[in-house]
């Protein structure tokens, strides 16, 4: 009996030994799930040793995850025998396994449990790679692009559900195929070069080419295409990753025909039109800048285009391009730029700041006008402004000075002469000597008397306001007449009328201008002054026959640059919108002037001046 249990004994360590040999972790439980027996197999799997894991419960030992609760296993064990599975096991570093387990229950003679031989085999890494390609798979299938797999003599082995669909081909009809199926005739030595690369163990990536559909319609497509190789490394096909790029395709074209119509319209149009990046530094500039100054793209970008302003805008006009750009606000501005004749113009530039669909800051967008001859218009505009304001500043001190002569001078020396005539009398009683005197200094006193009211009329004639222009000239030109040599001829209608005295003004000043030249300079001994009155303007001549204007003095003239009563002459013209012509020859000048008469009549600017007594 003694000799039986020996040989159980000694055959139980001989089957221990060989279960030690197997890599699969070998244990026996008994009815209460405690370990009985532990192989090396289970040592090198799980990391406890043989001492640390016999007597505990093994799904303790584990944390064992079941897929179905214990006791439904336990059940199913009981009635067939044996169970198989996959369980979730925790090996001793902490590290989490799925084994692939398989029990068997063994009973006694009277078929009570013994024991359960338990047999697990880590399938971690089978299952890892597994679920990896669960997820490629599903990834392929559910990709937008077309995802194809090739041998490298072009045949397909695989055709995912995008490439269908792009393509047109079910994958029972591609796959097998030459990829030749998809490629256009014209293309066939393209995909002999990218299967050569392959051969090479090259990469190809976003190579953008044409494939044809099933229906024979082209499609444009964007390739990137990777070796597969096999355990050893040796590349044995292909992976290709096609995406449809029709529609980017088309915006491309869209986007490149909108910047050619872009360009088309910035280059037809007559404003200057440039651009800058996010960066503040300008990048574009239209054909209508690039014209201006006369220098080409490549000299304008960046910060090349401010060498053109004129130094003394320069710092104004960066500041206010640097600040405007750093707080994204439009800006205005003015300042002179150098054009392609060397000549620094003045034009107008305003900056917007550009930004994406989405809100972001792209730059700015500037405009710019050429303003010049505008800029030039208003400079002369307030100078004869400036110039009109001072004839009438002139004509308002002429009236006020006429006035102190009448007022002042005029009324003393009539005094003085009423005294010196009461003086004469008495003294004609006491020296008829001094009174002879007398009367002469009365006569000096006289004398003096008329020439200040000569001058007086002369700084502004009280007959001009009193009545009218007609008259003012009449006495104006006898006067002229009687102080000189010429004689002069005066034709105005009986019916002229009257007109704003501003207007009149301006017409007796004009005959007083020219009257004054041809006294001073024309050596004429002769003058005729036609002054007419037709249904729109009124019409001024006035004529000489002296020794004439040379032609540089005319030229010079008609280029603005006279004296000071032609000057005169020119400015009180203007105020009315009127013109002037001189033409002069060796035998006398004509002066010509016409003045439109307003619709409305203009109030006049003076009170009215008595007359002297």
């Amino acid at each position: 009996m003694i000799a039986i249990h020996k040989n159980a004994a000694e055959d139980f360590e001989e089957k221990a030994r060989l279960l030690d040999l197997t890599n699969d972790a070998i244990l026996v439980r008994d009815a209460e799930d405690r370990i009985t027996f532990w192989n090396q197999g289970a040592t090198d799997m799980y990391g406890f040793s043989r001492e640390e894991a016999i007597g505990r419960v093994s799904h303790d030992l584990f944390r064992t995850e079941f897929p179905d609760p214990l006791e439904s296993i336990k059940q199913k064990l009981l009635r067939d025998g044996r169970w198989a599975g996959e369980l979730r096991h925790t090996c001793a570093t902490g590290a989490r396994k799925t084994v692939s387990t398989r029990w068997v229950l063994e009973r006694d003679a009277l078929g009570n449990i013994r024991s359960v031989l338990e047999s697990n085999r880590d399938i971690t890494g089978a299952k890892q790679a597994e679920e990896a390609q669960s997820r490629l798979a599903a990834i392929v299938e559910s990709s937008d692009d077309a995802i194809v797999s090739k041998r490298l003599d072009g045949i397909i082995t695989s055709w995912n559900e995008a490439a269908e669909r792009m393509f047109g081909y079910a994958a029972n009809e591609a796959i097998g195929q030459h990829i030749t199926l998809i490629i256009p005739p014209d293309r066939k030595d393209e995909e002999n070069d990218i299967l050569a690369r392959i051969g090479r163990g090259e990469r190809i990536d976003h190579f953008q080419t044409v494939r044809r559909r099933k229906d024979g319609t082209l499609v444009d497509v964007s390739v990137t295409i990777s070796p597969v190789r096999d355990s050893s490394g040796r590349v044995i096909g292909a992976s290709k990753v096609a995406r449809d790029i029709t529609a980017q395709k088309r915006n491309e074209q869209a986007l490149r025909e909108s910047e050619q119509l872009y360009q088309a319209v910035t280059d037809a149009s007559p404003v200057m039109i440039w651009m800058s990046g996010r960066d503040n530094l300008c990048y574009y500039f239209n054909k209508g800048w690039l014209d201006f100054v006369g220098r080409p793209l490549e000299q304008e970008v960046g910060n090349g285009w401010v060498k053109n302003v004129h130094p003394h805008d320069f710092d104004r006009c960066l500041q206010t391009y640097v600040s405007s750009f750093d707080a994204r606000q439009a800006f205005e501005m003015e300042y002179r730029l150098r054009h392609r004749s060397g000549q620094y113009r003045w034009i107008f530039d305003r900056g917007v700041p550009r930004y994406k669909p989405d809100g972001s800051f792209e730059g700015y967008v500037g405009a710019c006008l050429d303003i010049h001859d505008s800029k030039e218009a208003e400079e002369k505009t307030r100078i004869v402004d400036e110039s009109l304001r001072l004839i009438k500043v002139q004509d308002e001190e002429r009236r006020r000075i006429a006035r102190e002569f009448h007022d002042s001078a005029g009324q003393t020396l009539t005094a003085l002469g009423l005294s010196l005539a009461q003086l004469v009398q008495k003294a004609e009683i006491i020296s008829p000597e001094l009174a002879k005197e007398g009367r002469e200094i009365e006569e000096v006193v006289q004398q003096l008397h008329r020439e200040i009211r000569t001058t007086s009329y002369l700084l502004h004639p009280p007959l001009l306001d009193e009545a009218g222009v007609k008259p003012a000239l009449r006495w104006y030109v006898q006067g002229v007449a009687e102080r000189s040599a010429v004689a002069i001829d005066l034709n105005i209608p009986e019916d002229f009328g009257r007109l704003p005295a501003d207007m009149e003004l301006a017409i007796f000043r004009i005959v007083q201008e020219c009257l004054t030249n041809i006294h001073r300079h024309a050596e004429s001994k002769t003058a005729c002054i036609r002054v007419a009155r037709e249904s729109a303007s009124v019409r001024i001549e006035v004529r000489d026959e002296g020794k004439g204007i040379s032609p540089e003095r005319l030229a010079e003239i008609g280029s603005h640059g006279a004296g000071v009563g032609i000057g005169g002459i020119r400015e009180r013209l203007r105020r009315f919108n009127g013109q002037m012509k001189i033409e002069s020859n060796g035998s006398g000048t004509t002066v010509s002037a016409t003045i439109p008469i307003p619709n409305e009549p203009l109030l006049a600017d003076f009170e009215p001046l008595q007359a002297a007594v």
